[in-house]
């Protein structure tokens, strides 16, 4: 039987897009993105004037899901996050670091030239703090929705291979 760990790294390695939560003035918020792993995390692109944009700048805060939308309702799993979040400077040294620090699955060009060219495109880096799975066994024998606590230095560490 797979560990919590091996199913959250394997949602995260297969998938590409993590839907993000937020809150600001106005309630909570949520948007979906196309994501990159990092070590201990994730990267997205995003414009500066969008509203999870906003949110991270005045909070730093943020939250995500990545799950397999094509899962069977008896076989759905997905990976629930808690982050640390924040705008990357957008100078050219500090995407290169963002882009040299991709993950395997994620690596390629570190040339910051395509982010630059927007002037309002910046790279969001968020930081798991916690992370989870759901719970498939209360799913499957309760019928309810829960989740079960993973590590997340051993969820990146097995994505680092």
């Amino acid at each position: 039987m797979t560990t919590p760990e091996r199913r959250a790294a394997a949602i995260l390695a297969a998938q590409h897009f993590v839907v993000i939560g937020t809150a600001d003035a106005d309630g909570p918020w949520t948007a979906a993105a196309q994501y990159r792993l990092l070590p201990r995390g994730l990267y997205v692109e995003s414009d500066v004037s969008s509203r999870h944009a906003r949110a991270i700048a005045a909070s730093g805060a943020a939250s995500g899901v990545v799950y397999d939308s094509s899962a069977a309702v008896a076989d759905a799993d997905g990976v629930q996050l808690a982050f640390r979040a924040r705008e990357v400077d957008a100078e050219a040294p500090a995407i290169r670091d963002v882009l040299a620090a991709r993950l395997p699955r994620d690596a390629g060009d570190d040339d910051p030239a395509a982010v630059l060219a927007v002037p309002t495109k910046r790279l969001y880096a968020f930081e798991v703090v916690r992370a989870f799975v759901f719970d498939r066994d209360a799913w499957r024998t309760r019928g309810t929705d829960a989740r079960l606590e993973v590590d997340a230095d051993v969820v990146w560490a097995l994505l680092a291979r």
